[in-house]
């Protein structure tokens, strides 16, 4: 089952969408659900979907200036828009970032199903092509070169844990396929790519609270995250505790 990030700031559009998706077409599960472009975004550090289903005209940030994000980190990942404004500028500035398709309000269930029927075919060829390029089962011994990659990988990610670290932005490092190189990852550490970046973050997170003065603002910048209220609830469901209480029980 392919997963969907829903990106819509009307709760009942959302949850139609969602039942829509999951009850009626099938194949697909919508895992993440985001109000605009900036917490689809933030999200995204968490775990990437197989597709995103998103609206254009949102506050905070649009759809369009999150797709321009997307597209710079994650070019191959599907898109679909979906928005009640049907004004031809809105639908070339998205076609300009190669989404996959642009629908209007309200959705027609017939087009939806054509075009997520047409999506999980494609996912399955390429997951196909990809298991039968690399020829790797579930329990085939890494090799010293592939460990030596997985060492890289984990140097980057600690070198740059302030930044955004996209699975993509690390294979073009280390010139692999994103998803062998996830595949590798798993292996390797048995913990998949995401997880182990925001295991990093907290890690660093945790010594900025202990050995600095800095506020929660500023070490949820050095983290990698951007917006300190998110930083601060992935703090206290991976921790337990708040950064200012974390800080408060482990005093210098």
């Amino acid at each position: 089952m392919y997963s969907i990030m829903l990106v819509e700031d009307e709760d009942l559009i959302r949850q139609g969408l969602k039942t829509l998706i999951e009850d009626v077409i099938g194949g697909f599960k919508v895992t993440q659900e985001a109000k605009n472009g900036r917490e689809a975004l933030e999200a995204m550090k968490r775990c990437l979907p197989d597709c995103i289903i998103t609206d254009i005209r949102m506050r905070n940030m649009n759809g369009l200036e999150m797709i321009e994000q997307v597209r710079h980190n994650f070019p191959d990942i599907a898109i679909l828009v979906i928005s009640g404004y049907g004004d031809f500028e809105y639908v070339k500035k998205a076609l300009r970032f190669k989404v996959d398709d642009y629908l209007l309000k309200p959705v027609d269930r017939v087009e939806l199903t054509q075009y997520l029927t047409q999506l999980k075919e494609r996912l399955d060829e390429k997951n196909s092509s990809v298991v039968h390029k690399h020829s790797f089962a579930p329990d085939a011994p890494i090799e010293e070169n592939e460990k030596k990659i997985i060492r890289e990988v984990r140097e980057i990610i600690h070198a740059h844990l302030g930044q955004d670290i996209s699975l993509q932005f690390i294979a073009n490092k280390v010139h692999m396929n994103t998803q062998y190189l996830s595949y590798l990852f798993k292996l390797e550490t048995g913990q998949n790519f995401v997880d182990y970046v925001i295991q990093c973050r907290m890690e660093r997170a945790k010594q900025l609270l202990q050995e600095t003065n800095l506020k929660v603002y500023e070490i949820a910048k050095l983290s990698g995250y951007d917006n300190a209220k998110y930083f601060m609830t992935v703090f206290k469901q991976l921790t337990g505790t708040t950064p200012s209480d974390f800080r408060e029980s482990h005093p210098r």
